[in-house]
């Protein structure tokens, strides 16, 4: 790697909530910025890091349901980094301008992003890291679906992050115009648990308190564990519907059992981890979940169901357990089965420590993503 290809890396970072801001943070703290010369405009909005408002004001996907004046001011940022933007192309010298989008109005802006770094000679690498990508696809008008299509055709790369979205794109796509790269974390911030840290069953969710990440079903799902194991706790991780979420507990009754924390960053996330017994996380869409990967990397077993990339992650019965997103019953006769079976718990923290360690470690994800900086600026030298 003795090339040092200059790099515009577009998108946002933490302490913004969300998978892609922690996916650009590890990358910009990886390997990856001593073997290429990488310059971050970093793309942040503001996000209330209230866990109570964050519902009404963050994301793209809920630009038509906050308040008018979060959505001019989202609006007003937008024109601000679109602006930043065309001045890094024009005096940056940047050979690939690297996008990081999710879905819906995220991937329009980074189609506009891509135009304006076309019209200065620019390579395009866009990394797709929205879970609803393929019901944007599907689900979009006649025109739209053109123009979303053609715009995609456009990219010198798109890369995915699993399987199951290599094999949705190449729909689209010839299989020479996607590049697979799995999210990675640094996986020697997580230490593996020599032991249990709570003597009480205890599982974490960590993610937005939503109905897409299947809070709503791991509520029921407690309610009946309860019967069984009646000194359980579950902690729950994050921002979102957190009022919706605790009157849903109080009115199942377990209220006593459930523990909602808001966000947590850094070592205060790492400790809600590393005492656990258990991860959670039963999603009704994922790309490929960061928070699945820390949680592996801390040495938990992992339940969560057969939606996206999941399943490339988690091997049924190897690693964790996977149920169908929204059965409520067999998530609960998953967790059950973990949490009853410490030997089980074990093997299964034991398997996904290694796995993360030998294939979700964030140098291993630098090093695939410079392999495809190298191939398309190799085919722009053959041009």
């Amino acid at each position: 790697m003795c090339s040092k290809f200059k790099i515009l890396m577009v998108g946002p970072r933490p302490p913004q909530i969300g998978g892609i801001e922690f996916v650009v943070g590890d990358l910009l703290q990886s390997k990856l910025v001593e073997w290429c010369d990488v310059y971050h405009l970093d793309i942040s909005k503001p996000k209330s890091r209230s866990a109570h408002q964050f519902k009404s004001v963050a994301g793209y996907a809920r630009s038509f349901s906050r308040p008018l004046r979060m959505s001019f001011y989202s609006f007003g940022y937008s024109v601000i980094h679109f602006f930043r933007l065309v001045y890094r192309l024009a005096t940056g010298g940047d050979q690939v301008v690297n996008l990081h989008s999710s879905a819906y109005l995220s991937y329009w802006e980074k189609c506009l992003y891509a135009d304006m770094a076309k019209l200065f000679g620019k390579k395009v690498v866009v990394h797709i890291h929205g879970s609803a990508f393929d019901s944007f696809v599907e689900q979009s008008g006649c025109l739209a679906r053109r123009l979303l299509l053609w715009h995609l055709r456009r990219f010198d790369r798109v890369i995915v992050l699993s399987a199951y979205w290599l094999e949705f794109f190449q729909r689209y796509l010839p299989a020479e115009r996607i590049g697979l790269v799995e999210n990675g974390i640094r996986t020697a911030d997580y230490s593996n648990r020599v032991s249990e840290n709570t003597t009480f069953p205890s599982i974490v969710f960590v993610g937005e308190v939503c109905r897409r990440k299947g809070i709503y079903d791991l509520l029921p799902a407690l309610a009946e564990l309860v019967k069984t194991i009646p000194d359980i706790r579950l902690s729950v991780v994050g921002p979102g519907e957190i009022d919706e979420a605790a009157g849903l507990a109080q009115r199942l009754g377990i209220g006593e059992q459930v523990e909602f924390v808001g966000p947590q960053y850094g070592l205060d996330k790492l400790r809600y981890l590393q005492q656990a017994w258990c991860f959670c996380l039963p999603s009704y869409a994922e790309v490929f979940p960061v928070v699945i990967l820390e949680a592996m990397a801390s040495g938990l077993p992992v339940v969560s169901t057969f939606t996206g990339g999941v399943p490339d992650a988690v091997q049924n019965g190897h690693n964790g357990l996977l149920v169908p997103a929204g059965d409520q019953r067999a998530l609960a006769a998953a967790l059950s089965r973990v949490l009853l079976d410490r030997s089980l718990r074990q093997s299964m923290g034991e398997a996904n420590r290694q796995r993360a360690l030998e294939q979700y470690d964030v140098t291993i994800t630098a090093a695939k993503l410079y392999r495809i900086y190298e191939q398309v600026c190799s085919s722009a030298s053959a041009q």
